[in-house]
């Protein structure tokens, strides 16, 4: 008789051990926002700055990368494919469970084992400017895995007794093919290329979270091959959380997460509404408009479409509209916005290249109205063959009284890019800003946020940040093996001979259909840097190549099988995928043809960053 998933609770050790952890980054999170701040205010009217900002940055980022992911993992926050799993029947799901939380203790394992000699070679060095131990820097990451495999023990004996068994023959095979490649049998042979292309389509397509499988790709890679010494998967793991740039994630994170429970996306709706809401498909049009503006204030687009689908589908439910179709445009709008700053993947485009993330914050910004245009067009068609009439026009002052309202929050995108454009900050000195002004909106002026809704929405912050930031890790993984083995080399050769006029064209096509297969912000991280250098040598402005990956990448999150921001506003809308894919297949094509509009037309995107002298 098997385990039954309740027999074993998470020991209250652990569960104290991970509340600790929130409290760390939690407090770590608040005290760099004041740091950064300040540093801002101090630098804009005192010309001083407070010293080490960029050690703390970086010794905050490893903590959340690698303390908040293993939390993270624990409540079920990190991105995985289960399609093809969830459909099997309950025996076959229990096996693969196990042999996912098997595969993620051996990956954990050999990252937090590679820390330990790490450690020893950094005992005694410390930072420039605030001498903190490089031991500081190291230990979250052997706690975060150990962390990591103890929650992964835990689920693992959550299955039943045979389940567990059963998926310790995979892991014995791979730890098997660890010891073969160490002894050559594949190095410099087809052998280990079929071997690594095995491991990563088996474990995306059981459900392995996708940092784990990036993660362990390239460790196999690595350990098979012998091209660098395992040491040196610690020391790239921790490069993948990144620097100072990256903080600008974790802030507008926050930022969106408090205006979202500020109400501040009801109020930007019901001021839309009174402005264009009586358009033919007048709901569906404020939607597209109103995931414009909300985009321009938090770049976490599951955030975007709460603050804005909530109130859009309460509207729409009233007034008749097709649950299908309102999940369909919400999601299309998703995809639109996810080249208006501050878009995380325009911060991991500019964190991972040379492109200046100021430069993408205004260059983002057309192509995106663009496509929204285009959008709304097809609203209006459709509305138009449905007969469904225009609604009446708001008054004069029901339009003042909302706008009035909704003033404060409009302000915020202009605070952003302005602040930017202005100098008077980079983007992650102005997230800083969008916290603070974030915070005087929903607890001072709108008083809708009290300590608890902070404590929660910090919590919620460092958890999907460690999440991204583990990700991320696992991505510089990845991408480290890939230049190591020379695929960029090779791709670059094989799109290089395409010419410039195929060569976006193929960026989308490729974009789209490996954020459909991952939907994560990974795509951008291993694509951005390989194929910028290709774009440099067709001749493609390294502004327009970002934005049409970023936008690329946006249109694959709406596609099945993974399409999270699908599942988002079919979950939002309360519809189902099925009802909502017909008129979705229609957005899609317009989103392309949009995107390849903005392709063909490089003034579209280069226009606003010449215009103030970001172009480069």
């Amino acid at each position: 008789m098997g385990l039954r998933a309740d027999a074993v609770a998470t020991p209250r050790w652990l569960a104290a051990a991970d509340a600790v952890c929130i409290v760390v980054l939690n407090l770590g999170l608040a005290v760099e926002v004041a740091i950064v701040f300040a540093n801002t205010v101090l630098r804009v009217f005192h010309t001083s700055l407070l010293p080490g900002i960029d050690e703390t940055a970086r010794m905050l980022l490893i903590y959340l990368a690698f303390l908040g992911g293993a939390v993270a993992y624990e409540r079920g926050q990190f991105m995985a494919i289960s399609y093809v799993v969830d459909r099997l029947p309950p025996a076959w799901r229990n096996g693969f469970a196990a042999a996912v939380s098997w595969l993620v203790m051996l990956a954990a394992g050999v990252i937090g084992g590679a820390t330990i000699p790490l450690q020893l070679v950094n005992a005694g060095e410390a930072t420039t400017m605030l001498g903190i131990g490089y031991v500081w820097m190291t230990m979250p990451m052997t706690l975060g895995c150990a962390l990591l495999i103890l929650h992964a023990g835990v689920a693992l004996f959550r299955r039943p007794i045979g389940a567990v068994i059963v998926s310790a023959v995979p892991l014995a095979a791979l730890v098997a093919a660890f010891i073969l490649g160490r002894e050559g049998a594949w190095v410099d042979t087809q052998a280990l290329y079929w071997v690594l292309a095995v491991a990563f389509v088996v474990q995306i397509g059981i459900g392995v979270p996708v940092g784990f499988v990036l993660a362990s790709v390239g460790i196999l890679y690595v350990y098979c091959t012998g091209a660098a010494p395992m040491i040196a998967v610690a020391t790239n793991a921790q490069r993948g959380t990144g620097g100072f740039i990256f903080l600008a994630l974790p802030f507008f994170i926050l930022a969106g997460f408090v205006m979202d429970r500020g109400g501040i996306g009801t109020r930007i709706f019901a001021f839309l509404t009174t402005l264009i809401g009586h358009l033919r498909g007048g709901l569906l049009q404020v939607t597209i408009v109103a995931m414009y503006v909300a985009s321009g204030i938090s770049g976490s687009k599951a955030a975007d479409m709460a603050a804005v689908g909530i109130p859009m589908n309460e509207s729409c439910r009233r007034q008749g509209y097709d649950p299908g179709e309102a999940a369909a445009v919400l999601a299309a709008s998703a995809a639109m916005g996810e080249s208006i700053p501050p878009s995380i993947a325009i911060l991991a485009l500019g964190s991972v290249t040379s492109i200046s993330t100021g430069a993408l914050f205004l260059a983002g910004l057309l192509p995106a109205a663009v496509i929204a245009a285009c959008l709304m067009a097809m609203v209006y068609g459709r509305a138009l063959r449905s007969g469904r009439r225009p609604g009446a026009r708001e008054s004069a002052a029901a339009r003042l009284a909302a706008g009035r309202r909704a003033i404060f929050p409009l302000l915020m995108p202009v605070l952003l890019v302005g602040g930017i454009v202005g100098g008077i900050g980079t983007p992650t000195e102005i997230s800083s800003f969008a916290v603070v002004y974030g915070l005087l909106l929903g607890v001072a002026c709108y008083r809708e946020m009290g300590w608890r809704e902070l404590w929660a929405v910090a919590t919620d912050t460092s958890l999907l940040s460690g999440m991204i930031f583990f990700t991320f890790s696992g991505a510089t993984l990845f991408s480290w093996a890939l230049s190591l083995e020379g695929v960029p080399d090779i791709v670059a050769s094989a799109l290089g001979s395409l010419g410039a006029q195929a060569f976006l064209p193929a960026v989308i096509l490729i974009t789209i259909v490996l954020g459909a297969v991952l939907e994560s912000i990974v795509t951008v991280i291993i694509l951005g840097p390989l194929l910028l250098p290709v774009a440099d040598l067709l001749g493609v402005h390294p502004l327009q190549y970002g934005i049409v990956l970023i936008e690329a990448f946006g249109i694959g999150s709406i596609v099945p099988p993974v399409g999270l921001a699908l599942y988002i506003a079919c979950a939002i809308c309360r519809t189902d995928v099925e009802r909502t894919m017909r008129p979705l297949a229609g957005y899609f094509v317009v989103l392309c043809l949009g995107l390849l509009l903005v392709a063909a037309v490089p003034w579209i995107t280069l226009v606003l960053p010449e215009a103030f002298n970001f172009a480069g």
